[in-house]
């Protein structure tokens, strides 16, 4: 399995695994990138906001799309991504990205998924996503793409 590649983990496990990536000495980004991360299961929530506050990111969180479009009204000019998930309850990832689309038709988005649904990975990133990520997933390797987005809205003019 490469590095990259998403492991086959019980919750447990990877909430396991979680915790020890956070404990290990994590890499802060050389600047502050702020993220806004949308996700109904609080445990993903709550290891993405500290995995990605102690490697350096500013930090909003959103437990559903409405949450998460009133997040981005008050904070869109120091949020440089948004880490999306695709299925919630209420208004899905789509749904949501489309709603933030509208507010700023440059906004960054990466999906995050366990279960696709009836969308398809092409059709997720045809609708303006960076990437999809598959869950479980490494904080590393979210880290980094993030990380990697955020610079990229950075540099775009009005990329926000």
């Amino acid at each position: 399995m490469s590095e990259r590649e998403p492991m086959n983990l019980s919750p447990q496990k990877q909430e396991q695994s979680w915790s020890a990536e956070l404990q290990a000495t994590p890499r802060a980004t050389p600047r502050q990138y702020g993220v806004l991360i949308v996700d109904d299961e609080g445990c993903v929530r709550s290891v993405l906001n500290l995995g990605m506050r102690q490697r350096g990111f500013a930090v909003w969180l959103a437990s559903d799309g409405q949450e998460a479009l009133d997040m981005y009204r008050c904070y869109r000019e120091t949020i440089d991504v948004v880490l999306l998930d695709v299925q919630m309850p209420g208004a899905d990832g789509p749904r949501t990205l489309a709603a933030l689309q509208e507010l700023n038709p440059r906004v960054r988005c990466c999906f995050m998924t366990g279960n696709l649904g009836d969308y398809t990975e092409r059709w997720l990133l045809d609708l303006g996503a960076e990437t999809v990520i598959p869950k479980p997933f490494r904080l590393a390797d979210v880290t980094e793409i993030l990380f990697e987005t955020a610079s990229k809205a950075r540099l775009s003019p009005s990329g926000r």
